[in-house]
């Protein structure tokens, strides 16, 4: 009887650490683009982010340029650096997996950003729908402004 609770037991911590592990992760992708009036149009590689992009303040400008696109797995308390296509770095932190809202989990992310230069141009916490895309911008770049886009999705 005794072996049987105990296998019970560890059947139960490897199933519960299982299930934790997966939790713990998310994967994300960084899209880099740079936004003008140059009436050259949206890229289509950009289609995923349209809806987004077509709504003020983003709306102001009529051209969309991807200049970047990566991959990102995250580990929870974990730093993970991207390098971007601006030269600058991008260090992701996933911080928590929160209560579930709408059917989707919201994720809870530390973002900094660095310019090719080393000069820190953004450090926030961000909370949002795994799956759907947050946007940084105004920064200038060339003949127009960088935008940043981040979507993560944990299961």
């Amino acid at each position: 009887m005794r072996t049987i609770a105990m296998t019970a037991v560890v059947t139960m911590t490897i199933l519960s650490a299982g299930t934790r592990a997966s939790a713990q992760s998310a994967q994300c992708a960084v899209t880099e683009i740079v936004a003008t009036n140059d009436k050259q149009g949206f890229d289509p590689r950009l289609e995923r982010l349209r809806g987004k992009l077509s709504k003020p303040p983003f709306s102001a400008w009529d051209t969309f340029r991807l200049m970047g696109d990566s991959a990102a797995p995250a580990e929870k308390s974990r730093p993970t650096a991207v390098k971007l296509a601006s030269g600058g770095t991008m260090t992701l932190v996933f911080k928590d997996k929160l209560v579930t809202q709408g059917g989707k989990p919201r994720l809870r992310f530390g973002i900094d950003k660095d310019s090719k230069e080393g000069k820190r141009t953004l450090s926030t916490v961000v909370v949002f729908d795994s799956g759907d895309a947050i946007l940084f911008s105004g920064e200038p770049y060339g003949n127009g402004t960088y935008i940043l886009a981040l979507s993560c999705t944990s299961p």
